[in-house]
């Protein structure tokens, strides 16, 4: 079954990327009309890599500040339009794309429309080792909880519900957008078998107090983020529900669960606790008062202070 679609261009986000980055950029290329790379204020450190991709044929842009991975991601959509996109497959730095990564989105996003389906994005069933499909797959199926790396969107959907919202900075930006979609009737669906490679990082034991949580349809292991993430997934956090409770109860009463362990698995192992508390109590704050966009100056060096005193994941030989 070959797609009627238009093909995609691919966007990156880049931050002070290294050569990895390339590899992830040439893993796609072939697979789409162009590919443009937007980097996020990385500054001279990026700029041997940003001119080897330029080099090769890549449209890249050079944002003057870090600006979030969202405003990031709404200029590489952009350009893409100014280029003649109809679609786009936005990607993280370091995604590798397998063969006939797109094309395998464009023939769900083709078989779903002709269903009838109001499309409003398209992901791998699989990002890494997580699964983002929900029950059984066709030709298409539904997806929930899904990351934005590896997601086929129609500029059409953008131009109906709008870009991704860049005042989230990082963190919950996918999850945001995907819960806009569904309010304005847009489905988020899943290509049945695709897999979209990416290093999720050191894994650690889920644990509450100390104690590791065990609980049915939920991993025994977690990906603690980089210590000044947690003010932007807390104040996230907060403002996603206090928007989608009603639209989307039950995803926003698991999700925020799921998320409380961790916060509070992470204040568990932070050292110093009290420079992790600082930012959820900073991050309280600023999404009570709507205070949103980058994190305070003044937080950096708090967040840069903190390491995780933690047991690492291992799964057990079989």
């Amino acid at each position: 079954m070959k797609p009627n679609l238009p093909a995609a261009w691919a966007v990156f986000s880049t931050f002070r990327p290294g050569s990895g980055a390339e590899e992830a950029v040439s893993s796609v290329a072939g697979q789409v009309d162009g590919v443009i790379v937007v980097d996020d204020g990385s500054g001279p450190v990026a700029d041997d890599v940003l001119e080897r991709l330029a080099a090769s044929g890549v449209l890249v842009h050079r944002q003057s500040e870090n600006s979030g991975i969202a405003a990031a991601l709404n200029t590489g959509i952009r350009l893409a339009r100014e280029q003649g996109a109809a679609n786009v497959v936005t990607f993280d730095q370091d995604s590798l794309v397998p063969s006939g990564f797109v094309e395998a989105l464009r023939v769900a996003q083709d078989a779903a429309t002709a269903d009838g389906v109001q499309v409003g994005v398209v992901v791998p069933e699989y990002f890494a080792a997580v699964r983002q499909a929900r029950g059984e797959m066709s030709a298409y199926g539904p997806a929930a909880n899904v990351i934005q790396s590896g997601m086929l969107l129609p500029l059409s959907v953008v131009d109906a519900i709008g870009e991704l919202r860049a005042d989230f900075f990082i963190d919950l930006v996918d999850t945001e957008f995907e819960l806009r979609l569904r309010r304005e009737g847009y489905a988020v669906l899943a290509a049945p078998g695709l897999r979209l490679g990416h290093a999720l990082g050191t894994q650690y034991r889920r644990e509450l107090f100390g104690r590791q949580v065990c609980l049915p349809g939920i991993p025994p292991e977690i990906t603690l983020s980089t210590p000044f993430r947690y003010f932007y997934r807390v104040r996230n956090r907060i403002v996603l529900n206090g928007e989608y409770l009603r639209a989307a109860p039950k995803q926003i009463i698991r999700d925020t669960i799921l998320d409380g362990i961790h916060f509070v698995n992470a204040l568990w192992v932070a050292r110093p606790r009290r420079a992790l508390w600082r930012l959820y109590r900073a991050a309280i704050n600023a999404a009570v008062r709507g205070r949103m966009g980058r994190m305070p100056e003044a937080l950096q060096p708090i967040a840069a202070r903190i390491r995780w005193n933690a047991p690492v994941f291992e799964r057990e030989q079989t």
